[in-house]
């Protein structure tokens, strides 16, 4: 699993959406990398401040722009670039 803890402090607006921002961010400057296992709910909203259903809205709001991608059982990951491949 990743140990990524954003700083939101840069980050404007609901912390869900300052989430979202930081894991857009993250994986714009490959803090974050296609396949890295993201902290678990409970993590990440204990490292931020937040409660466990802040996470949950944010996580879906950052897979429904793309972003990640949850596995029933196995957890929340960066999702791979689709295009990534198809032109290099």
């Amino acid at each position: 699993m990743t140990m990524w803890n954003p700083n939101l402090e840069s980050f404007a607006g609901p912390r869900y959406l300052a989430i979202v921002s930081a894991i857009a961010d993250a994986v714009e400057r490959g803090h974050l990398k296609a396949g890295d296992k993201m902290p678990t709910h409970r993590d990440l909203a204990g490292a931020v401040g937040v409660t466990t259903g802040t996470i949950t809205r944010a996580y879906s709001e950052a897979a429904r722009r793309g972003l990640l991608v949850g596995e029933t059982g196995r957890g929340t990951f960066v999702k791979a670039n689709i295009f990534e491949d198809a032109f290099p």
